[in-house]
């Protein structure tokens, strides 16, 4: 699903020119995989460390430091491309577990509004900070807990690991006012996850559908209306 048109790839021989200066020291692992980050396209979105060339029609570059989302990983494209689909612009977007605030960032660049992003993890608050500032979008990024949020929000997008689905399901839901993408969940877990927001929703969210990528899913529901509901 994730792209990288020839000849547009960093190759090892540009090793020296991967530096940046982030908001925070880099563990000895974030410095080695550095060299090995390449460049990415996702329906519109083209998405390079900062030591890379451009890709793609909506241009922005992620340096994930010792966070998550370089913009490559099944997961993180998967939720991409449903941002692409949905098309955003005038919508208030909601991420959580924003990592290196990659989604949140392309969601702000095709004209989402207001785009907050959470994370549990202050390095990565302050990554994404630097990458949104980097890329000229307004992101408010934050370790706000997602229960003191007060929404609600247009879209939510939420790209985490299955056993943290469980503890933030109950909040995503009630944060929820249109649609909500979730992801970072391996194929056969798939099931476990709709219905553990099914039940968080107490009915009012739906299973749009589901979208696959190397063995990882991400699962599009939509929320009905109170009135939808009869509450």
């Amino acid at each position: 699903m994730a792209q990288v048109p020839a000849g547009q790839r960093c190759p090892r021989a540009q090793a020296g020119r991967v530096t940046s200066d982030g908001p925070t020291e880099l563990p000895d692992w974030a410095v080695s995989q550095r060299e090995h980050l390449e460049a990415s396209v996702v329906g519109r979105f083209g998405i390079h460390p900062p030591w890379c060339e451009p890709v793609g029609r909506i241009q922005f570059s992620i340096d994930p430091g010792p966070t998550f989302g370089h913009g490559g990983h099944p997961s993180t494209v998967l939720v991409l491309a449903e941002i692409d689909r949905i098309e955003p612009e005038g919508l208030s977007v909601l991420d959580v577990g924003c990592g290196s605030g990659v989604l949140a960032i392309a969601a702000a660049l095709v004209g989402a509004d207001p785009v907050v992003a959470i994370d549990v993890d202050p390095d990565a608050v302050a990554w994404a900070q630097f990458n949104a500032a980097a890329n000229d979008a307004t992101v408010d990024a934050s370790a706000t807990p997602i229960a003191d949020l007060e929404g609600p929000f247009d879209l939510v997008v939420v790209n985490v690991l299955p056993s943290e689905h469980e503890s933030v399901a109950k909040d995503v839901a009630r944060l929820t006012s249109g649609r909500l993408v979730v992801s970072g969940i391996p194929e056969e877990q798939a099931d476990v996850v709709a219905t553990l927001y099914m039940a968080a929703g107490a009915g009012s969210l739906t299973a749009e559908h589901r979208t696959t990528c190397e063995e990882w899913t991400a699962i599009t529901f939509t929320k009905a209306s109170p009135d939808d509901t009869g509450s």
